[in-house]
């Protein structure tokens, strides 16, 4: 996320100038702050103003509407200032504002050091969050034609990804592995395409026969549930791979 009016961030070119939020925040929560944050006219803002009304981030009787508002002023007004604001009111914050406290003040602190350091910077919110560098993001795969798993080919392709994920400097937080499917947790570089680790995992994990699909599924939304698992393997069967 950038100012308003250079927005797009190539992280070819500005991977070493992007910070991951490290907290998990809910897509929609992300696309109604950055739309609001695109209603304002940020140009025409008295930011002295914006200090004063802060206060009312604290006020218990204040609407979440205008609340919303100060947050993003406070957020582009980019200043220490306004970052100690943020964080003070992070402390505090509410279950329903507290992601709009968490982007806000990554943005505030991103503009805050693009001024210190001289060079335009961003960051990268997903559902699933990230750590250092890296983005979470969950896949399943899939044996062929729904066979179970036999202990030594669950060993095996365990070893498989751990192998691919060390291989491309991801880290793998867990991996549940079902009578016929995997699904891992994995954290991958934000210049290393996560379908490269994956599917490096199936060619390994397949050197001692054909055991997994090459078609896998792969998000960085939120964790699949039981029902979303089940519901893509049923899909699998049903398309005949």
């Amino acid at each position: 996320m950038k100012r308003k009016g250079n927005r797009q961030i190539y992280l070819e070119d500005e991977l070493s100038n992007i910070d991951i939020v490290e907290s998990p925040i809910d897509p929609s929560v992300q696309r109604e702050y950055q739309d609001l944050s695109d209603s304002i006219d940020l140009d025409n803002v008295n930011y002295q103003e914006i200090l004063t009304e802060a206060e009312e981030l604290f006020a218990g009787d204040a609407p979440i509407e205008t609340k919303k508002r100060i947050l993003v002023l406070l957020a582009h007004l980019g200043t220490m200032e306004a970052a100690k604001i943020l964080e003070r009111y992070l402390r505090v914050s509410k279950k329903d504002l507290k992601d709009w406290a968490v982007l806000s003040l990554k943005e505030c602190r991103v503009f805050l050091e693009s001024v210190l350091l001289k060079e335009e910077g961003g960051f990268v919110s997903t559902g699933l969050g990230g750590k250092d560098n890296k983005l979470r993001y969950y896949f399943i795969v899939s044996t062929r034609e729904g066979l179970t798993l036999t202990g030594s080919e669950r060993e095996n392709l365990q070893e498989a990804f751990k192998g691919s994920s060390d291989e491309y400097d991801s880290e793998i937080e867990e991996i549940n592995i079902g009578a016929n499917y995997a699904m891992v947790g994995i954290l991958v570089p934000m210049n290393v395409a996560v379908g490269a680790v994956i599917e490096e995992g199936i060619r390994r994990c397949n050197r001692m026969g054909e055991i997994l699909f090459v078609d896998y599924y792969v998000t960085n939304v939120k964790k699949p549930t039981k029902g979303e698992i089940s519901r893509y393997l049923r899909n699998v069967r049903r398309e005949g791979k």
